[in-house]
């Protein structure tokens, strides 16, 4: 029972000492961006909104997005506010000047 305790106290001040030893290194900040491409998108296309479904729907524009080297349209939506008062920030493209073109979803805030 005693070399039980020794080896379990050893083990503990060896694990606290080398537990000093470890540096934390902070990831790089993560782009605002989630999709890239080559140009800027094509014209929007005009979103025909159906009719809107409740009284305090939101209605989230379509946008291009890029795929596989592809543009591809997504169409608008209706969509429900998470809580009262919240405002729908459209997604857009913005030339970043390195990698080109990126795309930054919509959210609420």
């Amino acid at each position: 029972m005693k070399n039980l305790c020794l080896v379990v106290s050893g083990a503990l001040l060896v694990l606290t000492l080398l537990g000093g030893c470890v540096a934390y290194v902070p990831a790089p900040a993560p782009s605002p961006y989630v999709t890239y491409a080559p140009g800027p998108p094509p014209e929007a296309l005009v979103d025909v909104r159906p009719v809107i479904p409740y009284p305090e729907a939101v209605w989230s524009g379509g946008y291009w997005g890029y795929h596989g080297g592809n543009w591809r349209w997504n169409n608008g939506y209706w969509d429900r506010r998470p809580h009262h008062g919240a405002v729908w920030e459209p997604g857009r493209w913005h030339h970043d000047g390195h990698r080109g073109w990126g795309w930054r979803p919509g959210h609420w805030r």
